[in-house]
């Protein structure tokens, strides 16, 4: 399994410096093919012939995946492609020659059968198996496979969204979503094993007992807020046929440092992302309005906006009719009332392609005939 991490992340690092080479010197960017091209050379000569002792088409995947983030970074959907390190998690794939039966998976070069605790039960047609190992040394394997999803029923309902910090999501109906705040409940056990790590010799083995302490920490934070996001956007898309929310800036929300390490905690992006592809998922309607339009500040009865409301503002009373509003009830029924409105074409949206009507125009979102990977167990 090392051997196999080692390898496939060697040749992706490899080839993304020679992408940037030959992008340096050329001004063009490597092929697929030409990169797989270079594989066969690089066994034969004598400093990676080692590359030959692993599964070959591991490798080929490696190249794939690295060909697949370039085509995404220049289609503005991810960022650019860097440099894997061995110290963080570690991964490949085995396109085929692979078996799994009766709770055991049997890899290509490996003689041996492997247990796994099964998750869940294998629906479809199996096109490539991922095996990843955790910085806290656990070994996960997932199935791709290809089928359909089984879409939620229709429940007639629509329904708006304001993402924030006190509550994660906050629905036009009066329904709340605490934020858990999954790192400040274990920011402080956090810092102290930080500081017994930074006390601690290199290359000792007191040193990496606790950088593992270190990272179960932090694979708890990570899973338990997983765990919330994915609960929460699975059941606002499984009660409702359309959903509105904002076209939010993270990445410049969180420029502001006083609001960046508890933005970051609730993680708004992953948030959005979820609710994205689910409703492609479930044949749901997903729709963005202007992140400029102002849904707090308006009056969901009269549309009166008060131009004086700041974020300590939780709750205020309208001039205009009197109604007394809750700050972010108030903005998800403006939200929902303003993707009503961009529905009928008579919204206000901006031409930055904030506009996103159909869930399944998103660029980034994964269609319910494509291939979906699922967790299929812990090694």
């Amino acid at each position: 399994m090392a051997n196999q991490f080692g390898c496939s992340r060697y040749v992706y690092n490899y080839m993304l410096e020679w992408h940037d080479k030959v992008y340096k010197e050329e001004k063009r960017c490597l092929h697929l093919k030409e990169m797989n091209a270079m594989l066969p050379v690089l066994k034969k000569q004598e400093k990676t012939k080692w590359l030959g002792e692993v599964i070959a088409q591991s490798l080929q995947m490696s190249v794939k995946d690295l060909d697949t983030a370039f085509n995404r970074y220049f289609k503005k959907v991810s960022e650019r492609p860097t440099f894997k390190s061995k110290h963080d998690r570690q991964c490949f794939k085995i396109p085929q020659n692979f078996k799994f039966k009766d709770g055991k998976i049997k890899l290509p070069k490996l003689n041996s059968w492997i247990k796994v605790h099964v998750s869940r039960e294998i629906e479809g047609k199996i096109l490539y198996m991922h095996i990843s190992k955790t910085p806290t040394d656990k070994y996960y394997v997932s199935l791709t496979v290809a089928g359909t999803n089984k879409i939620f029923e229709k429940t007639g309902k629509q329904v708006g969204l304001d993402l924030g910090i006190k509550d994660a999501v906050i629905l036009s109906d009066g329904t709340i979503y605490k934020n858990i705040k999954a790192l400040k409940s274990l920011e402080k056990k956090l810092a102290y094993e930080q500081r017994q790590l930074s006390k601690k010799k290199k290359g000792s083995n007191s040193r990496q007992r606790r950088r593992k302490k270190v990272a179960l920490l932090h694979e708890r934070i990570v899973n338990v807020r997983k765990d919330f996001i994915s609960k929460i956007t699975t059941e606002i898309v499984k009660n409702h046929d359309m959903l509105c929310a904002e076209n939010l800036a993270v990445a410049n929300l969180i420029k502001n440092h006083k609001l960046a390490k508890s933005l970051a905690d609730v993680s708004l992006g992953r948030i959005r992302t979820e609710l994205r592809y689910k409703c492609a998922w479930h044949d749901r309607v997903y729709i963005e309005i202007d992140r400029y339009y102002p849904s707090s500040k308006t009056c969901s009865a009269c549309g009166w906006i008060k131009q004086d409301l700041t974020l300590a503002d939780r709750s205020w009373t309208c001039q205009g009719c009197g109604a007394h509003h809750d700050r972010d009830i108030n903005a998800a029924k403006n939200i929902l009332a303003e993707g009503l409105k961009i529905i009928s074409g008579c919204g206000t949206q901006s031409e930055d392609k904030n506009k996103q009507v159909e869930a399944s125009s998103l660029e980034e979102s994964v269609k319910p005939d494509e291939p979906k990977g699922e967790v299929l167990g812990k090694v």
